[in-house]
């Protein structure tokens, strides 16, 4: 028998235990071996067993310090191997959680490098890079495993990368969900994944962080995927079809009544709207208020059709359509961050021209004395007219649509 199965025979008594215990303890730490060991309520088998094994007549105290070296040289171990040897076969494999620690460390540190990587190449479809969402990610923390985390990441980045892939015309959330993720309830509004993804569209739009189903279907419209196709819907004022058209019962009544009428995004996608001549012209505007205030006029002018803010997928296709043989889709927003930004987004995506939407109209808007909210957030360009957007800095201040209501109006009829 060598001096490492001795001291095992010798240490491995019940009474012994708790020297056992402590240094496993002391040693999965993965510090080291220490030099002294504290024993704390020892009883007296426990304190006859010590005095035993070290060769002393008096009984340590109960709660008792006790040198490594000087055990070591009671079991007659050479070294700090030894006794690692000795207490394995006692206890069980020794782990290293100091090590384990390191690692895990490391490996977060590569997960997060990964991460910042991810963030910056990659360019969400429709609104642009990504802005604070990597840094709200990284405080949410690291759910799961890493291994669990890190694939979680990947999807979310394979769904975003995806987007790119999108038709103009639109694909419908199941769809996408199952041709990019295999699973068409992946993105389901409430799902882990979807809320990921979600939140970066906001993030990259600009937009704040959605709290409700309309707010990320809403989102999802922005970068042309359809959660429902009944939901994404178009109001307009004015629209006429050929007699033969499916939706000519309701489309002409309505513009011979002034009344305004929505059109889902399902029935544009079945019964494309009639495209207007090249010679005629259509108006955007921004907001509901404007629509409602020409059918209170009787309004019988152009077709009058309205983002309702944040254009949805409907409204992109129907503009599409209208102007599909040249006419003029003559568009105008609020003077303030997010309508500058839906201004160059319709005219990027749906063939729109800014309209009344210049320094000078701005200047002479914000004019009139009154009331107004400050200007929020960074403006961005107006590459239409570039001394808009340093106009509106230079002033601070909000003009919205409804304020133009009657002169916007006037001048769809004059024009």
């Amino acid at each position: 028998m060598n001096h490492v199965d001795e001291a095992c025979k010798r240490l491995d008594r019940p009474a012994l235990t708790p020297i056992v215990e402590e240094l496993a303890r002391r040693l999965d730490e993965g510090r080291g071996t220490p030099t002294r060991i504290t024993l704390r309520g020892l009883h007296d088998d426990h304190r006859s067993a010590l005095a035993d094994l070290l060769g002393t007549a008096k009984l340590p105290p109960a709660d008792t310090s006790l040198e490594v070296a000087r055990l070591l040289s009671a079991l007659r171990l050479s070294d700090a191997a030894e006794l690692r040897q000795v207490i394995e076969q006692l206890h069980g494999p020794l782990a290293n959680r100091a090590a384990d620690r390191a690692a895990q460390r490391d490996a977060r540190a590569a997960l997060w490098d990964w991460f910042t990587v991810q963030c910056q190449t990659t360019l969400v479809a429709n609104v642009g890079p990504l802005r604070e969402w990597p840094t709200q990610v990284r405080k949410e923390g690291i759910r799961g495993d890493l291994t669990a985390h890190r694939a979680r990441l990947t999807r979310v980045f394979d769904v975003l990368t995806a987007l790119t892939q999108v038709p103009q015309a639109g694909m419908p959330l199941a769809t996408f969900a199952n041709l990019t993720l295999g699973d068409s309830h992946a993105l389901d509004h409430g799902q882990p994944l979807a809320r990921l993804v979600v939140t970066a569209i906001a993030d990259a739009a600009n937009e704040p962080r959605p709290d409700t189903a309309e707010d990320a279907r809403a989102l999802w419209e922005l970068v042309g995927v359809n959660p429902d196709p009944l939901s994404s819907n178009a109001l307009s004022i004015g629209l006429a079809v050929r007699a033969d058209h499916p939706l000519a019962s309701i489309l002409t009544s309505h513009s011979l009544a002034a009344e305004p009428v929505i059109l889902t995004l399902s029935q544009i996608k079945r019964w494309p709207i009639d495209p207007l001549s090249a010679d005629r012209c259509a108006y955007v505007v921004e907001n509901p208020a404007i629509v409602a205030a020409a059918a209170s006029q009787a309004w019988s002018g152009p077709p009058i059709i309205c983002s309702s803010g944040r254009p949805s997928i409907a409204v992109v296709s129907l503009l599409r359509q209208l102007g599909a043989n040249g006419a003029t889709l003559q568009q105008h927003a609020d003077f303030d961050a997010a309508g500058l930004s839906i201004t160059a987004w319709l005219h990027s995506r749906a063939g729109t021209t800014p309209w009344l939407m210049t320094a000078n109209a701005y200047r002479a808007a914000v004019g009139t004395q009154r009331e107004r909210p400050q200007l929020g957030g960074v403006l961005p360009a107006t590459p239409w007219d570039p001394e808009l957007s340093d106009a509106m800095e230079k002033h601070g201040h909000a003009v919205y649509e409804e304020e133009l209501t009657e002169h916007l109006l006037t001048a769809m009829v004059d024009s």
